[in-house]
């Protein structure tokens, strides 16, 4: 009988321990994990996200491919650090949200090795953090972005992220950082300009009293790791930038049209095309 290929996750939050889960259901791989926090790795070993658990690099060495659920910042660090341990024609992929910046800087990384590598995004998550958030059903029929170096890199990863009921696109990194600095991106910084705007309002104590299910729903986001998407935000600034530009102008328009007659048809077109996206929810 074929053994199973092994998969390393470096980082067990809630997308490295959702992977973990969903890989291990899929019962097509065995995954080890690491993590700098022993509780991390013992929530892990708990709550079925690995088969294993180690702190020591050497043991990178058993692992086929090798999946780095680090924030966008330790990424490249993590890379320098575990290079040395992994064996010849290992898989190398990542789950950052931001493409651009990685790309140039792995390719140098490994210039001369036989490591395969492919950026990765798996476009799902939640505002809450860490293993104990993991949910084996996280990637079910969400997009992936994958950003191969080569085709022959790819087969492996768009395996494992079938294996968990994912959708793999394959896109450029520029193609996907100016693609998620609208669609991911932007609502964070929305959210906390909203938030902000409440805070930082004369009649603040009132508003808090006022606020219902519509700010809920816009402002949820607002409660994610700010670590995190700090470090998010400036990694895709340039696109992020743009993105802020574009929704400025829908805003000037959307307040022009307030008191006019095409006022009307310019929600029913946002009704209308939104409403497919989500399935009417």
């Amino acid at each position: 009988m074929t053994a199973k290929p092994t998969v390393a996750i470096i980082g067990l939050g809630l997308i490295g321990g959702s992977l973990g889960q969903a890989l291990r259901r899929s019962k097509r791989y065995r995954v080890i994990g690491f993590s700098r926090r022993p509780v991390t790795l013992r929530n892990a070993k708990r709550l079925g996200a690995v088969d294993q658990t180690f702190t020591r690099l050497d043991d990178l060495h058993s692992a086929q491919i090798v999946v780095l659920a680090t924030p966008v910042d330790r990424i490249i660090p993590t890379v320098k650090k575990i290079l040395p341990h992994l064996r010849p024609g290992t898989y190398l992929t990542d789950v950052g949200s931001v493409k651009g910046t990685l790309v140039p800087s792995i390719f140098r990384l490994l210039k001369g090795r036989s490591i395969h590598w492919v950026g990765g995004h798996p476009l799902a998550g939640s505002h809450k953090t860490g293993v104990k958030a993991a949910r084996s059903d996280l990637f079910q029929k969400a997009t992936c972005v994958l950003v191969p170096a080569t085709k022959a890199s790819l087969k492996p990863i768009l395996a494992l992220w079938n294996a968990v009921g994912a959708r793999p696109l394959i896109l450029s990194a520029r193609d996907h950082d100016a693609a998620v600095a609208i669609t991911s991106h932007l609502p964070h910084v929305l959210a906390h300009a909203l938030v902000q705007l409440v805070a930082a309002h004369p009649d603040q104590v009132l508003l808090k009293k006022m606020v219902a299910g519509s700010f809920r729903d816009v402002t949820r986001i607002a409660s994610s790791d700010p670590e995190l998407w700090a470090e998010i935000f400036r990694a895709n600034a340039p696109q992020l930038r743009r993105a802020i530009q574009l929704f400025r102008r829908q805003l000037v328009r959307l307040e022009q049209t307030l008191e006019r007659p095409s006022l009307r048809p310019l929600l029913k077109r946002s009704q209308q095309f939104r409403s497919p996206l989500f399935h009417g929810i």
